[in-house]
């Protein structure tokens, strides 16, 4: 996660958006193959926990979401979690998957941005964490509020006898709204709502089922 997560800070860092222009994810950062510096590491496929190129990426796509969040840039497309991940703030951030799941923002203020990304890596004694600046004249005021969760779901227990079978606890799905107030002056312009929705991870028991 280190080495891919540095990787696609590097290739953020620096990122300069005009008035109007638009962000996005994929096109800056790239394919994320070995071939553009990425290696393997955790993702979520198909509601279960595997290893592929990129993975750990999402964290940087997160951190970059909520910076373009607080700075009230337009929010294009983005996309949250399949599976609800507690490291991440509830129902504002946001996975990225080459070629079909992308984060997109458009500088709406009339300021240049400069972005600013870094990494400082997790070692033996310290968890990694990761950063994103919007560099920019402030321009709006942000306020942001979540609602109760709603809607829970639960999953099954699914018995995999595979080499390759990775344990995982069961994932509580539930559904929750994220609003963002855009303030000037100290006044409210204009509110907007989003809903994420979460499915319920299953169990996953590496082993057959008991008799």
């Amino acid at each position: 996660r280190n080495i891919n997560q540095g990787r696609a800070a590097s290739l953020i860092d620096g990122t300069i958006l005009e008035p109007g222009e638009q962000f996005s994810f994929d096109k800056v950062v790239g394919q994320r193959t070995a071939a553009n510096g990425f290696v393997q590491g955790g993702v979520i496929e198909g509601g279960r926990f595997v290893e592929s190129f990129g993975g750990g990426v999402s964290q940087v796509a997160t951190t970059t979401y909520n910076a373009a969040f607080f700075a009230g840039l337009d929010d294009d497309e983005h996309k949250p979690h399949s599976l609800y991940l507690s490291r991440y703030p509830l129902g504002r951030e946001a996975t990225v998957n080459w070629g079909t799941t992308d984060l997109k923002f458009t500088n709406s203020t009339p300021y240049g941005i400069l972005i600013k990304a870094w990494v400082v890596p997790s070692n033996s004694s310290r968890q990694g964490t990761m950063h994103v600046e919007m560099w920019s004249t402030k321009y709006w005021d942000i306020e942001a509020g979540v609602s109760a969760k709603r809607n829970f779901r639960t999953g099954s227990t699914i018995y995999d006898t595979s080499p390759q079978c990775t344990p995982q606890a069961a994932i509580q799905g539930f559904d929750v709204d994220v609003t963002r107030t855009f303030k000037q002056n100290g006044k409210v312009v204009k509110t907007e709502t989003k809903t994420a929705v979460y499915r319920a991870g299953d169990a996953v028991v590496c082993g057959p089922p008991p008799a």
